[in-house]
């Protein structure tokens, strides 16, 4: 496979398509433990408490996610990951990820707080000016999260600090790369708000590939020569 000599960015596209085709059945396993994990906060999010719903995601589904990731990667790499190693990638990073999902939920938290002002009339100016504030926080943590959950997987024994700060430095040396992640995961969102909430099941998925691919490619431009 093309994958095992390096993304580049003209390849880039190419081999998160060739990645996808040639792996289907891995990755739809992969879908299918994803959202196995995904139950519990989805369950709590159908019954209107939103707060645990954040609470059970921190717990469940941010070290899913990153068993996800890992598992992309290794197929990005054109390796054959185990059956179950989602399983195992999932306990090992369980307590960092649970942890790095707390502190991205806060942004979250401030904005379901600053919505129930919007039904007085008329809206005060502060109210707006929060709400931006809180719509930027969660720009901000989703950008981060690009390269912090994936920062978990190739570095197994780093701490949530150190992610973060990489993710920083990442972020703002390839801006263009956050950008068209943050585009894929806006139209991803209209397709399951538009289409059908089915694509739930496999969009995530797909999501998690391109992250995985601009993690492995950050990380290739960043290596000495």
């Amino acid at each position: 496979m093309t994958t095992q000599q390096g993304i580049t960015p003209t390849t880039y596209l190419v081999q998160v398509g060739q990645t996808f085709w040639e792996n289907l059945p891995q990755l739809l396993w992969g879908a299918f433990l994803f959202s196995l994990a995904c139950i519990p906060a989805s369950f709590l999010f159908t019954l209107g408490l939103f707060i645990p719903t954040l609470l059970a995601a921190s717990f469940t589904i941010g070290p899913a996610w990153t068993a996800l990731l890992a598992f992309e990667m290794r197929l990005l790499q054109g390796r054959v990951p185990r059956q179950f190693s989602l399983f195992y990638d999932f306990r090992q990073s369980w307590r960092r990820s649970a942890l790095l999902s707390l502190l991205t939920i806060f942004p979250l938290l401030a904005l379901m707080t600053t919505l129930p002002a919007l039904q007085s009339t008329p809206v005060a100016p502060i109210v707006w000016i929060g709400l931006g504030a809180d719509l930027l926080g969660c720009a901000v943590m989703a950008t981060l999260s690009f390269y912090t959950f994936p920062s978990l997987v190739q570095h197994p024994d780093q701490g949530v600090r150190t992610s973060i700060r990489d993710a920083l430095i990442l972020a703002s040396r390839y801006p263009a790369n956050s950008l068209g992640l943050l585009a894929i995961g806006i139209l991803f969102s209209f397709c399951i708000a538009y289409i059908s909430p089915a694509l739930l099941l496999l969009l995530p998925t797909v999501y998690a590939l391109f992250i995985a691919a601009n993690h492995l490619l950050v990380l290739q431009k960043e290596a000495p020569p």
